[in-house]
């Protein structure tokens, strides 16, 4: 094996968790925006939080296992991991989050229509 490949397979897998990182990252960001129903302005601040982050989890990844080269492989294996965690945590993550928003509804619209709580909230 050549010595120049020899790390090649870590620094895809720490780049591999780095893409995953930032998509969990933007994850958190566009729920937060959906949370707060954001206008402009909050989509503005939300959008360069998520470029700085990425940004910042990117190169940290890069320093950490390459020295900071930048190499196709290191590239690919971020975009490789923002789309598998995209694929793979977001629909579940979305299913679970609606079915909690159900339930919750559900909870309150019981509670709500309880003739002693219309009793005592009145």
């Amino acid at each position: 094996m050549l010595f120049a490949t020899v790390g090649q397979g870590w620094v895809f897998v720490w780049m591999v968790a780095a893409g995953a990182l930032i998509a969990c990252w933007y994850a958190l960001l566009a729920a937060l925006r959906r949370l707060l129903a954001a206008g402009f302005w909050l989509s503005l601040v939300a959008d360069v939080a998520f470029g700085v982050g990425a940004a910042a989890i990117f190169c940290g990844a890069l320093v950490t296992a390459d020295y900071g080269r930048v190499r196709l492989f290191s590239v690919a294996g971020a975009l490789a991991g923002f789309a598998l965690c995209a694929s793979g945590l977001f629909p579940p993550a979305r299913r679970a989050a609606s079915e909690l928003h159900n339930m919750f509804r559900n909870i309150y619209e019981t509670i709500r229509d309880n003739r002693w709580t219309k009793f005592i909230f009145r």
